[in-house]
């Protein structure tokens, strides 16, 4: 029977982690096991997220990244906006001034000569969906830019393109050609250290770009008077030449005869189109009918034919009556009676009169189907011919529309030249221009750039956006075991729990025993509740036995092995279990520089024979928990770890629940690998943020090689202020809920008080 404890602590299992995969149907065999609902890996979201949560696991992973490397981003965003600051104090102010003309496509003219100018477009093929965009580049020709360049130099005394290679390309680089939208003005921007030079410059330019409009009209309207004398002559004789084209085609092609052409047609289209669906019922009738008499239906064929044949339905009927007579005679007569083959001749006979009656109707339909096939052809040939005359026909009139609209436009071309040339010959003697000022430029003292009102803010967002990057990168390029995918996926072993970072200035008020078994000091932490996880997981991957071995290692030295060993078991040991920790590190001990206790005789001494267990084995102030320190440091570790007396003195070792090895690190030396295969399982301490993922495969895949049972992980050392909101969130909770003088909690109060005070009894140590 379970103690009721055993059966409490199975309840609280199966009510907190219902989500959880483990088993939980087996009792744990430990007769003073108590946990809080806490212990169990309810713990795991502390340093990861479940695979129910996946989808939203991504974006809590960069937000926790974006958390720990916060340094980062706000440096970089620093180092940006400080640096823009300082460049844009130090860059030469600039001061801008606008010039805004009006640009019209239309001539402001008396005259209509817009038409005038589409004329001219016409023939040169100019598009006037581009005439804007030609404008601004006109702006910025260097034409125009040279033609300003040097009234500033001869009319204004300018001095500053002087000292430049390229006096055009320096006028450029301080010129804004910005159009504005949906109207027909364009601001001509120039910005120059100087106000009342930048207005100088864009003045200069709007005037030398609106004089060169006005000689470039002068020209065009030249141009347009000689195209249009040289047009008229041409255009008259055209017109005159399509005119008499046009009269004799309508004559010669004999047009009105196409509507006929048409009508018939469409009347043998029509003829065509019920020949043939005729002819496709008749072909499907007679392929019907055929298949019946190929098949032997013979009957059945000439019920379904009787209905247009009298002579066929006359047959069926006498074979219906010999049929009965034959039914009535054999029932008093043989087969081979005079009558029964009488009768049976008789319808031999029938049978084949409705088989010839059968073909000659089936022959018949032949016939109709092979006329009826003839007509088709005969009207499909007199459609092509009729088809083949309309597509003539048609040809024709295309052509003749093509005659009439040639002869159409040179009339209207003929008219509109000889209309406009005298408006050309007077337009001559104006100068119009569709182009003027709408504001002069003025002097502007306040600067446009560089502005720190614009350029903060840009250099903020950059450098957020490449702090952001910075620190992706960053955690991209570390390859530390960071969360609990690390440890499962990369490395491929059970997560088992995460071991805060102490605080420094918490523990330092302690003494140094209480900092070294801190859960002992403080049972009420976060760290011993986390150790709590880890005892239940462990609890769970070992097989029920009276008594289970663990091994504690590492993948380098430096993790917190020696520490989570010694406080992991304080953990075990509040639950009542009998514990004995053993220093198996014979190079480097330090459990008992961390119970405080002499090291002159230990392991070494058992295993060399000097000593008995009896004589090593030293209890702590920790209830149910001994230890075996190291003992001297011997000349051969790995040998002593891997010989005989090793395994017989685990062998033993009786009357504890828990026997706790602490090893040395696997990447240093081959001890872990020699004891891994005498312990039940094997706990990886692994320090967060600093230990890289290579060393812990490289470690798991050596420990594998011996076939050693890896229970899983346990993160040690990590920062949850560092790693994000949800490790924060989950270290202040604990902070506040478990490490109270007024929490009033059975199972807390339970493991934590009631246990330590209790009395074991004395140890069998063999």
């Amino acid at each position: 029977m379970l103690p009721r404890r055993g059966q409490d602590f199975r309840i609280r299992l199966r009510r907190d982690c219902q989500t959880d995969s483990l088993p939980v149907s087996s009792p744990i065999h430990s007769p003073h096991l108590r946990t809080s609902s806490l212990d169990l890996r309810c713990h795991a979201p502390m340093f990861g997220t479940d695979s129910s949560d996946r989808g939203d696991f991504n974006l809590l992973h960069y937000w926790r990244t974006l958390r720990k490397r916060q340094l980062t981003v706000v440096i970089f965003a620093t180092v940006m906006v400080v640096t823009t600051a300082i460049g844009t104090a130090l860059s030469t102010p600039y001061f801008a001034s606008t010039a805004t003309i009006q640009i019209s496509p239309d001539q402001p003219t008396v005259l209509d000569m817009d038409q005038v100018n589409d004329a001219v477009a016409y023939q040169g093929g100019g598009e006037r969906r581009a005439y804007y965009t030609t404008q601004y580049r006109i702006i910025e020709s260097r034409t125009v830019i040279s033609e300003a360049i040097r009234r500033l130099r001869e009319e204004h005394g300018v001095t500053d393109f002087d000292s430049v290679e390229d006096p055009v390309v320096f006028f450029k680089r301080h010129l804004d050609v910005s159009p504005e939208m949906d109207t027909r003005l364009v601001h001509l921007i120039v910005e120059y250290p100087d106000p009342d030079t930048a207005a100088l410059f864009a003045n200069v330019l709007a005037q030398t770009y609106m004089d060169s409009n006005v000689e470039r009209a002068r020209k065009t309207t030249m141009d347009a008077l000689a195209w249009l004398s040289e047009q008229q002559e041409v255009y008259r004789q055209r017109n005159l030449s399509s005119s008499e084209q046009l009269k004799s085609y309508e004559y010669t092609s004999a047009l009105a005869a196409h509507d006929a052409k048409l009508s018939s047609r469409e009347r043998l289209q029509s003829a065509w189109a019920e020949t043939r669906a005729k002819r496709v019922e008749q072909e499907a009738t007679y392929k019907r009918l055929s298949s019946q008499a190929t098949s032997g239906h013979w009957l059945a064929l000439a019920n379904n034919l009787s209905v247009n044949s009298p002579v066929l339905t006359n047959l069926l009927e006498q074979h219906q009556q010999f049929q009965l007579e034959k039914t009535r005679l054999s029932a008093s007569k043989k087969a081979g009676h005079p009558d029964m083959v009488q009768v049976e001749q008789q319808i031999t006979g029938v049978k084949a009169q409705i088989q010839g009656q059968v073909r000659d109707i089936l022959a018949g339909n032949k016939a109709q189907l092979d006329a009826t096939i003839a007509a088709e052809k005969a009207l499909q040939k007199e459609l092509d011919n009729v088809s083949a005359e309309v597509q003539t026909y048609e040809a024709k009139l295309i052509e003749y529309d093509q005659v009439k609209a040639e002869a159409e436009k040179n009339a209207d071309l003929f008219k509109s030249l000889d209309q406009r040339l005298s408006e050309v010959d007077l337009s001559k003697l104006l100068t119009p221009n569709n182009i003027w000022f709408v504001d002069k430029a003025v002097p502007v003292t306040e600067k446009v750039r560089p502005k720190l009102s614009t350029n903060l803010p840009i250099a903020l967002l950059i450098g957020l956006i490449g702090g952001v990057a910075l620190a992706f990168f960053t955690e991209f390029l570390d390859s530390t075991i960071k969360s609990r995918d690390d440890i499962e996926t990369l490395v491929g072993i059970n997560f088992l729990g995460a071991i805060p970072l102490l605080d420094p200035q918490e523990t330092a008020q302690f003494p140094e025993l209480d900092r070294n078994l801190y859960v002992n000091a403080r049972p009420r932490s976060a760290i011993a509740e986390s150790l709590r996880g880890v005892r239940t997981n462990i609890l769970f991957r070992l097989p029920d036995r009276p008594q289970r071995r663990l091994l504690i290692t590492s993948a380098a030295a430096r993790e917190g092995k020696s520490f989570v060993s010694s406080n992991l078991g304080t953990i075990i040991a509040m639950t009542g279990s009998r514990i004995l920790l053993i220093d198996a590190d014979l190079r480097r001990p330090s459990q008992h520089k961390l119970f405080k206790v002499g090291n002159v005789t230990g392991l070494s001494d058992i295993l060399t024979g000097e000593k008995t267990l009896a004589e090593c084995v030293q209890r702590t102030h920790v209830p149910g928990l001994d230890l075996l320190t190291s003992g001297p440091r011997p000349p051969n570790p790995a040998e002593l770890l891997g010989s005989d007396a090793m395994e017989r003195l685990l062998d033993t070792l009786t009357g504890y629940d828990f026997i706790m090895i602490d090893s040395p690190p696997i990447g240093a030396v081959a001890d872990p690998i020699i004891l891994s295969r005498l312990v039940h399982g094997v706990l990886m301490v692994v320090e967060s943020n600093k230990t890289d993922r290579d060393q812990v495969v490289q470690s798991r895949s050596r420990l594998s090689e011996m076939n050693a049972n890896i229970l899983g992980a346990i993160v040690n050392k990590l920062d949850v202020r560092r790693s994000g909101y949800g490790y924060y969130y989950y270290y202040d909770y604990n902070t506040v809920y478990y490490d109270t003088d007024t929490d009033t909690d059975s199972d807390t109060s339970t493991d934590t008080s009631t246990d330590t005070n209790q009395t074991y009894p004395e140890r069998d140590v063999g």
